[in-house]
């Protein structure tokens, strides 16, 4: 029985407080595709992360994050975007390394690349985008 698509959309401006309503957004939609605990743990962690390293990169005043978190038949999908210029700091590499620096954070880069079947960074007329994707497991959600 397929799921009915939904999407979200959520603007944080730069204060880090906000990051906690986009970790329970993106696990209200983890738990409505049936994902287990565990992987929604470590997928909403990883997105906290990616938030939380890309809030202090903002340019502008009015300039925010957008996070778009969508659920579809075969997949969850969760970007990240932002104004600015692209910068090597924000990439799928350095968040990976930034993931894993010190044993104090929730998400390692381990654990991100176990969170997440792909990760699309895209930097195109000042707009950068990270896309975090999780395929579901048919077998475990009936869909």
């Amino acid at each position: 029985m397929p799921c009915e698509h939904s999407r979200t959309v959520l603007h944080l401006s730069r204060d880090d407080r906000l990051i906690a309503a986009v970790g329970g957004a993106v696990a209200h939609f983890a738990e409505r595709v049936g994902m287990d605990d565990a992987a929604r743990n470590l997928l909403t962690g990883a997105l906290e992360d990616l938030c939380r390293q890309t809030l202090p990169l903002l340019n502008g005043q009015g300039d925010g994050l957008d996070v778009a978190i969508e659920d579809f038949d075969d997949r969850l999908q969760i970007s990240v975007e932002h104004q600015g210029e692209a910068q090597p700091s924000v990439g799928v590499e350095s968040f990976i390394a930034e993931c894993a620096r010190g044993s104090n954070q929730r998400v390692t880069g381990v654990h991100l690349m176990r969170s997440v079947d792909r990760i699309e960074y895209d930097a195109c007329h000042g707009s950068i985008r990270t896309t975090l994707v999780k395929y579901l497991d048919f077998g475990k959600n009936g869909h």
